[in-house]
């Protein structure tokens, strides 16, 4: 192993970066590692601190309740993390500069609708197909047009829908970066790393 490749390493196993470490990882990783998405602000998040932090865990909270059989807080995370990945390629593409502000009031099948110009046929479907099933299922549970198992099924059924959608996002839009520029203010940059996962809930 190169001395840069150790030095990678240990930087990629530290949680916290200071500017210099981070500038320092992207230049020692492959190019296309490292690439910029819309600003989160632009997608509709109000506090992204908290974001990143409601991310992060996202893989674990999902974990947990499937453990826990709490099959419709798996369904409603692993369906606002591919909106969250929808309304970046939305705000990347649509070419009028819109944005997504704080009070947008659009549901999931009508982003779904917005994007499904810049999505994959195949992608587009399996959205659909699992928003349906959603509905179906979530909204008619206690109408006794579905039981339990259901819930799990859709669980069943989604398992990596959000990563695809986001990989499919990173690549489609992201622009890479070989650099950080020194004093640049990155409030509410959105950086992406092609480590791998990203998805909630995938064993």
């Amino acid at each position: 192993m190169t001395t840069n490749n150790v030095r990678l390493v240990d930087i990629q196993r530290k949680e916290t970066l200071t500017d210099a470490e981070m500038e320092e990882l992207i230049k020692l990783s492959p190019t296309g590692t490292f690439k910029s998405l819309p600003n989160m602000k632009t997608l509709g998040v109000v506090d992204v601190q908290r974001a990143f932090h409601n991310f992060e865990e996202g893989p674990q909270r999902v974990k947990n309740a499937l453990e826990n059989e709490c099959y419709i807080e798996v369904i409603s995370l692993r369906l606002q993390h591919a909106e969250f990945w929808l309304r970046t390629l939305w705000v990347a593409k649509n070419g009028k500069g819109k944005i997504f502000e704080p009070t947008d009031k659009r549901t999931f099948g009508a982003i779904i609708r917005d994007c499904k110009v810049y999505l994959p046929s195949d992608l587009t479907t399996q959205l659909e197909n699992f928003n349906q099933n959603r509905i179906d299922a979530i909204h008619k549970y206690l109408l006794g047009a579905t039981d339990y198992n259901e819930l799990r099924k859709v669980c069943d059924d989604s398992t990596g829908l959000d990563n695809r959608v986001g990989k499919y996002v990173r690549t489609e839009i992201g622009i890479v970066i070989q650099s950080i520029l020194t004093g640049t203010d990155l409030t509410g940059t959105n950086l992406t790393a092609n480590f791998g996962g990203g998805n909630l809930g995938e064993g």
